[in-house]
């Protein structure tokens, strides 16, 4: 699958670099009471009827009133933790995400979870099935959860080197809840592995929050790095966000809604009010992700 890159910004083909749909896998992770909770304290002022219902017919019925095209969806190797709030076990198998995309091949774009810590599986290996086989666009990771580290850390780099057999970019869970303190999401960490590894596509999801203008000056330092601050683009300080996005960081910026932790609609519409130039606006909802989505899979399914 191709992301349509033709026409221009008009709010009704944006690609969602991370959203998790309504199937029982996710809804497991998000049950109702904490995704309640945990929406309204990200400022979302409903809940997805969607997500609490179960329904993928709703949920693309908000996709389409969102102008939401595609969407990532990723695999996930998460045990339970306890960061500030219980965050309920996630393991979800990458043949699900292969399923989804080839059964829905116009709207996912599928990222194989791969576990760094290698209990669920050969962390090197998947990440090979999952990119040569399933033909999954890219991989995520969970380095504060799996292994408790930061993602400089060199138990991971066989992994890196395998995403850089394949072109494949990888997506780093960063922010608050990335792992057993805010330090393991620190840019300092990226600095060090897009040195490590320039050609290395490194996306940083939650945009290292609420290390704003430390990742934006990492982002400027290293052309390999993608920041995805996702609902974070709308807390306290990241409006440095936005001014990266029509200045600095054009070409790096990439939309995610969070969902469900924010409702589709509710996510495109706070973005549209961001004050961002038009032609930023488009790199920022669909033209980055196009251009780093395509290249590697594109090739790979010759």
């Amino acid at each position: 699958m191709t992301v349509n890159s033709a026409g221009t910004h008009n709010l009704t083909s944006i690609v969602d670099v991370r959203c998790r749909p309504p199937l029982p896998e996710f809804r497991q992770y998000f049950e109702p009471a904490r995704l309640t909770k945990q929406s309204a304290r990200s400022g979302a002022p409903y809940v997805s009827e969607a997500f609490l219902t179960g329904s993928m017919d709703k949920f693309f019925d908000e996709m389409k009133v969102a102008g939401i095209a595609s969407a990532v969806v990723q695999g996930r190797n998460s045990p339970e933790r306890i960061m500030g709030t219980k965050f309920n076990a996630a393991f979800i198998d990458n043949a699900l995400i292969g399923d989804l995309q080839s059964t829905y091949p116009d709207v996912f774009i599928g990222f194989a979870g791969i576990d760094v810590s290698n209990t669920v599986h050969d962390a090197v290996a998947e990440t090979a099935r999952c990119l040569a086989t399933l033909h999954l666009a890219g991989i995520f990771i969970e380095p504060g959860r799996a292994l408790g580290c930061a993602p400089d850390d060199e138990r991971i780099f066989p992994v890196y080197e395998e995403c850089l057999r394949f072109d494949a970019p990888v997506n780093v869970m960063t922010g608050p809840f990335a792992g057993p303190d805010i330090e393991s999401s620190h840019p300092v960490h990226i600095d060090r592995l897009a040195t490590r590894f320039p050609a290395l596509k490194i996306i940083c999801g939650h945009g290292c929050y609420p290390y704003v203008n430390e990742i934006i000056a990492v982002a400027y330092k290293h052309r390999n790095v993608f920041v995805s601050p996702d609902m974070y683009m709308f807390a306290p300080g990241g409006s440095a966000y936005a001014e990266a996005a029509n200045l600095l960081l054009q070409d790096q910026m990439l939309f995610g809604s969070a969902y469900p932790l924010l409702p589709m609609e509710y996510a495109v519409r706070a973005t549209a009010a961001l004050p961002m130039s038009a032609e930023a606006m488009n790199s920022y909802l669909r033209g980055n992700a196009i251009a780093l989505l395509n290249t590697s899979r594109t090739e790979r399914q010759r």
